[in-house]
């Protein structure tokens, strides 16, 4: 598998709910139409005191069969749709690719 982690921030003129809201509605349901993604989930971070250090609003991680699909999905019209969402709400994000290493399955 080929697991991508994205470090997400949110543009500065969004609240955070405005953000997760536009993240929901708008960009999962473009995010569900890539192809050959496995699986897709976010993690939002609940703002705290020191949200205004520059930590993330949010962490995605995609996983695809291979990095082969995942750069093949880089060259689609759906990947497109989604990066051009992408500028309607978020200021910039960090891309990682990972492994994963399982502690406690369920």
């Amino acid at each position: 598998m080929h697991r991508v982690i994205f470090a997400i921030h949110r543009r500065p003129e969004l609240t955070y709910d405005q953000f997760l809201e536009h993240y929901r509605d708008v960009h999962l349901p473009i995010a569900g139409r890539l192809p050959n993604l496995r699986r897709y989930e976010i993690f939002p971070v609940e703002p705290g005191p020191d949200a205004a250090t520059g930590a993330p609003d949010a962490f995605a991680l995609m996983v695809f069969e291979s990095a082969e699909e995942f750069e093949r999905l880089l060259a689609t019209p759906e990947m497109a749709e989604a990066v051009a969402d992408n500028a309607t709400f978020i200021d910039r994000f960090e891309a990682y690719t990972v492994d994963h290493i399982p502690v406690v399955t369920d």
